[in-house]
């Protein structure tokens, strides 16, 4: 990943003037700044205390976040700021009316929005012949479903499944603590990790229409598989006392003929 490395000098100036060299100018280096491409990351605050909410150079409180205890924040760009001997990890957070905007540590926020959204359909269109970007769509939205429940994407779950799909391997074949050595991931423990995946999810037009049974409504917007699938996700994430996971989805068959087949890789620390 390029990183690009931003030297900021929080000096004032006022009407193009440089003010006396009494006030000392603080030093901050902005590193590994990152904009969210994939989409936002939902937060909302850890506690009631006092944090600052910090301008884009690091040199001036805008915001108090115990003046926003019920906000939930909009997260797309993270960075590293350096001061001294000093490393901390920021959100650029922006309130969903967007009138409070700025960086905050990192800790002072909880991953979720500050209430859970009960969704009833989905809004996916997908493919009456399923795809692998059906498949996509529909991971990518039981993901951010997952984050605005406070359920993180694991990236070293990640880097671990990669290895077993890429190699044709299953934890039958090889277990969790051979390929975290093998692959050198640091800071996942082998004996955190649980697995909920399913090679066939039964009832797959239940899922999708559980009055009529009508799988043509996932190509409408009005279907309920999404949303089916967090609910079920989230109880195996909860039965297992997991925060963290990494999900993989495979769809094919054909929704206007009633054959639609489902399966997903579920690991889960």
């Amino acid at each position: 990943m390029l990183k690009k490395i931003v030297t900021i000098t929080a000096a004032a100036l006022l009407g193009g003037l440089i003010l006396p060299a009494t006030a000392q100018a603080i030093r901050y280096t902005m590193a590994d700044h990152i904009t969210f491409h994939t989409g936002a990351m939902y937060y909302h605050n850890k506690n009631r205390q006092s944090h600052a909410i910090w301008n884009w150079t690091h040199s001036r409180k805008l915001h108090n976040l115990k003046n926003y205890p019920h906000t939930t924040w909009v997260v797309k760009q993270t960075a590293l700021f350096i001061h001294g001997t000093h490393r901390a990890r920021y959100y650029y957070v922006v309130s969903k009316n967007r009138r409070t905007a700025g960086w905050v540590w990192h800790g002072f926020l909880q991953s979720g929005t500050y209430r859970r959204q009960q969704l009833t359909t989905d809004g996916l269109t997908l493919s009456p012949q399923l795809t692998s970007d059906d498949a996509t769509t529909l991971e990518s939205f039981i993901v951010t479903q997952l984050q605005k429940d406070g359920y993180d994407f694991n990236n070293h779950l990640a880097m671990m499944n990669d290895y077993y799909w890429s190699n044709h391997l299953t934890p039958a074949q090889m277990p969790y603590a051979a390929v975290i050595k093998l692959v050198r991931i640091k800071g996942l423990d082998p004996t955190s990790i649980s697995d909920a995946s399913q090679d066939n999810v039964a009832h797959l037009a239940k899922l999708i229409d559980p009055k009529q049974g009508d799988t043509t409504l996932e190509t409408t917007g009005k279907g309920q598989l999404g949303v089916q699938l967090v609910r079920t996700i989230e109880q195996a994430l909860v039965a297992h006392h997991a925060k963290t996971y990494v999900l993989n989805i495979k769809l094919s068959g054909n929704l206007t003929a009633g054959t639609p087949h489902l399966q997903y890789t579920l690991y889960m620390s």
